[in-house]
């Protein structure tokens, strides 16, 4: 780790403030909440959609009920580099294999993987492409979890959103966060079945502030 960039783990701090500041809550207890999710699917290949911090990967690595395999990627190759050095020095590099790669297709073979996780990060892609790529690397009645906010519509055209929006682009300067697209309940669901996964079930993980807040939730998908 002595060899890595300290503004590395101010990422990772960024990281889990903004996450509290756009959900409420605490960053890690809510990684531990997934990694509780997956370990309970009782699959053993788990593909990890995007490294990042590496949180997800190494807590569920680290899990002693946890058996299994974690394939974890990245297109940023620093970030990927650290979270190797991270498992190495947590002794988990032979449970979890990280690799780079470019979007939107993943370097696995198809019906490659039990479980797929991503870990707030749909609502940076084209959400069909995203699913489509997902539903292609599972096997046969494999689970794709999603821990995404869900936003009503009417949030959309709210002054909370616009002002969530130009906090984000002039004072935050995270315009990938500022132009994020996020769905309601009905969209996703009717997304999910669209692109072929037969059964999703969803689970709000906060209670949300107001009727136009949205709520960060757990959404899983069968193939």
């Amino acid at each position: 780790m002595a060899n890595l960039p300290a503004r590395i783990d101010t990422y990772e701090e960024g990281v889990a403030r903004y996450f509290q500041w756009r959900t409420g809550l605490d960053y890690y207890l809510t990684i531990d909440q997934i990694v509780d999710f997956v370990v309970n699917t009782g699959r053993i290949r788990v593909i990890d959609l995007l490294t990042d911090t590496a949180t997800f990967a190494l807590r569920l690595a680290g899990r002693k009920a946890f058996p299994g395999r974690i394939y974890s990627f990245d297109s940023n190759i620093t970030l990927l580099e650290r979270a190797k050095q991270r498992a190495a020095h947590l002794n988990l590099q032979e449970s979890i294999e990280f690799k780079h790669f470019q979007e939107p297709r993943f370097p696995i073979p198809d019906a490659h993987g039990d479980v797929a996780v991503s870990v707030f990060d749909l609502h940076h892609h084209p959400v069909e492409e995203y699913l489509a790529e997902a539903l292609r690397i599972l096997a046969p009645d494999g689970h794709l979890i999603v821990a995404e906010i869900l936003e009503p519509k009417s949030t959309r055209i709210s002054w909370q959103r616009i002002w969530r929006r130009l906090n984000l682009k002039f004072i935050q300067k995270n315009p990938t966060e500022a132009n994020a697209v996020y769905y309601d309940r009905e969209e996703i669901i009717e997304l999910f079945f669209k692109i072929g996964f037969r059964q999703v079930i969803i689970q709000g993980l906060n209670v949300p502030e107001s009727p136009n807040s949205g709520v960060f939730s757990l959404i899983a998908a069968t193939k």
